[in-house]
């Protein structure tokens, strides 16, 4: 059985018995949010100011604040420069905070993605967890979505914002817009933890896998074109998929099984190779041009990691060692990393450290010291673009964090 997701203009439910297709509900592709993936954002409305003004006390007309030189409102209204930094040009010289949780629902930060100007995250692990947005620069945040029951992976594309809900097991989508212009849909009944969600322009994936390895072990897609649903994209029984990435050929996911792995898997034929091999708890997941990040996180051990290995597998039995696990004089011996990022424009990757409290990165290559890019809170999820590190703090404020990129 396959479903499927029409595009259109109106939400529906049919069904085919012939095709054994159900139409879901159609969607539309939204507008355009922002300069190109990673752009400069807008504040989402129009304001009457002057440029490097903005009203940030209610009181639409005064235009009482500069947001070139404010520390507690530069850029936009609300993003705070902090620790030692100023606001110089409206960006902050140091660590930004471009959005704080407001209300217990919001103070649990877990994964993010950005898209066309705007930072798109998960909060909570109950079922009052939402997905919010706010500009790249700041500003009032978005709800796409309320009351999702532990919502974790997320990833966006015209068509939408899609997540991943762990405790409901199930996969949603949201309209970019924010819930007002679209209720939250269910796209896939996962039957079993939904856990990875990855995505581009052409298609959505998702990972789901039960207690143990077995039949409800998966990688789903969904084909943006016309809106199918394939839950038997690969179906894994003896793994444990989780975290997932993309790249224009290829699949690549985190096997948390026993035998844990991280694989390579054909979008065009499904053909599954061994990234590495013989992992102990491997967790996030990150791809460049030529290679394949990820995080190792054991619950209760010292030894973690931050690795690498070339994505065609002539590398699985001898990764590249990048980060994370200390030697016994270093003071952040005992690190837990958690989100990794990495992209093709420089030669760092960047992950998250829940042990020592920090965002830190290191030489792709294995060959340099990890430093860290910020100490403070609980960072979680990490995402970049061209310019900046974002990321969401999973306790204390939740807030949503960004720096630029060191040289």
């Amino acid at each position: 059985m396959r479903n499927t997701i029409g595009v259109g203009l109106m939400f529906g439910l049919a069904a085919s018995a012939a095709a054994c297709t159900t139409l879901l509900g159609d969607f539309d592709v939204v507008g355009d949010g922002g300069e190109g993936n990673g752009g400069e954002g807008s504040t989402g409305t129009t304001s009457p100011c002057a440029a490097g003004t903005a009203s940030c006390d209610g009181n639409a007309a005064d235009c009482e604040v500069n947001v070139r030189e404010d520390e507690l409102n530069c850029g936009a209204c609300g993003t705070v420069c902090l620790g030692d930094g100023t606001c110089n040009a409206g960006e902050c010289t140091g660590v930004a905070e471009i959005a704080r949780a407001i209300g217990e629902e919001h103070r649990r930060g877990n994964y993010l993605a950005v898209y066309e100007g705007e930072v798109y995250w998960t909060t909570g692990n109950t079922a009052s967890g939402t997905v919010r947005k706010v500009s790249v620069l700041g500003g009032t945040p978005t709800t796409i979505a309320t009351m999702q029951d532990g919502p974790l992976a997320i990833a966006v594309n015209a068509v939408g914002v899609f997540w991943s809900n762990g405790n409901s097991k199930e996969v949603m989508r949201g309209d970019r817009n924010g819930e007002e212009a679209g209720t939250p849909v269910q796209v896939v009944d996962t039957n079993v933890q939904a856990t990875g969600v990855a995505a581009d322009e052409q298609e959505v994936f998702w990972a789901q896998h039960a207690s143990d390895p077995g039949e409800w072990s998966l990688i789903g897609r969904i084909t943006m074109a016309d809106g199918r649903v394939d839950r038997h994209f690969l179906e894994a029984e003896d793994t444990l998929p989780n975290f997932i990435a993309l790249d224009p050929d290829y699949v690549y996911w985190i096997d948390r099984s026993d035998e844990g792995a991280v694989k390579r898997t054909s979008r065009r034929d499904q053909r599954t190779i061994d990234v590495a091999e013989d992992l102990r708890s491997p967790h996030a997941i990150a791809v460049d041009r030529d290679y394949v990040y990820w995080t190792i996180s054991p619950a209760e051990e010292p030894d973690t990691g931050v690795m690498r290995a070339r994505k065609d597998g002539s590398e699985r039995q001898q990764p590249t060692h990048i980060g994370g696990a200390m030697d016994e004089n270093d003071d952040d011996r005992h690190q837990r990393p958690a989100g990794i990022a990495v992209d093709d424009v420089d030669d760092y990757v960047y992950w998250t450290d829940q042990g020592s409290g920090s965002v830190r990165r290191a030489p792709k290559n294995g060959r340099g010291y990890q430093e860290d890019v910020f100490r403070g809170g609980t960072p979680r999820g990490i995402a970049l673009d061209h310019k900046y590190v974002y990321w969401v703090n999973e306790n204390q404020s939740g807030s949503v964090m960004k720096l630029r990129r060191p040289p």
